[in-house]
């Protein structure tokens, strides 16, 4: 990953949790490309929203896929791990709980 490029979140793309089920994450995309499918609303924006909602789709569905963008989380999350193992300064704040449970799974 490009380091100056800002990480995606597409759990919340698609307004999941974390730790949300595969059917949890179907039921999303599903209601919200319905929502904001191209041939249904003519929005400005919409065609964009879509193709985010289809990406964020293809990754989160895919078990690889959402296990490195988990692990991403936890890289974007810290600084650095010291000489210890001990997890340095977190460089982003809006991960604590899932980098967390990431930890501990």
């Amino acid at each position: 990953m490009d380091k100056n490029k800002e990480l995606t979140d597409y759990y919340e793309v698609l307004g999941v949790a974390k730790n949300a089920t595969a059917k949890g994450i179907q039921t999303a995309f599903r209601d919200l490309a319905r929502k904001y499918h191209p041939d249904v609303n003519s929005d400005p924006g919409a065609e964009e929203m879509f193709k985010n909602l289809v990406e964020a789709y293809l990754v989160l569905k895919c078990h690889e896929k959402r296990d490195n963008l988990d692990a991403e989380i936890i890289s974007s999350f810290c600084k650095t791990v010291s000489r210890s193992g001990k997890i340095s300064t977190p460089l982003n704040k809006k991960y604590p709980s899932e980098f967390l449970r990431l930890l501990k799974s």
